[in-house]
């Protein structure tokens, strides 16, 4: 299983850059519009939204390489 896990840790890495690169949008551009509690809950949400991404492909490619 970790060997599975192991094999797909660079889109784990690559959606961790990138919400980590989408920090600073996040605070510049909603933080003086709404406030820093609204900046917060966007960058959750980033977050959220990049883990869901790198689920999906990650889920993706292990059931492709099941089926070889």
């Amino acid at each position: 299983m970790f060997k599975r896990l192991s094999s797909h840790s660079d889109s784990m890495l690559l959606a961790l850059v990138m919400w980590l690169c989408s920090l600073p949008l996040a605070l510049f551009i909603v933080g003086p519009l709404f406030g820093l509690k609204v900046a917060g809950l966007a960058a959750l949400m980033l977050f959220l939204a990049a883990l869901a991404i790198c689920w999906g492909v990650c889920s993706w490619k292990v059931f492709q390489s099941r089926d070889r």
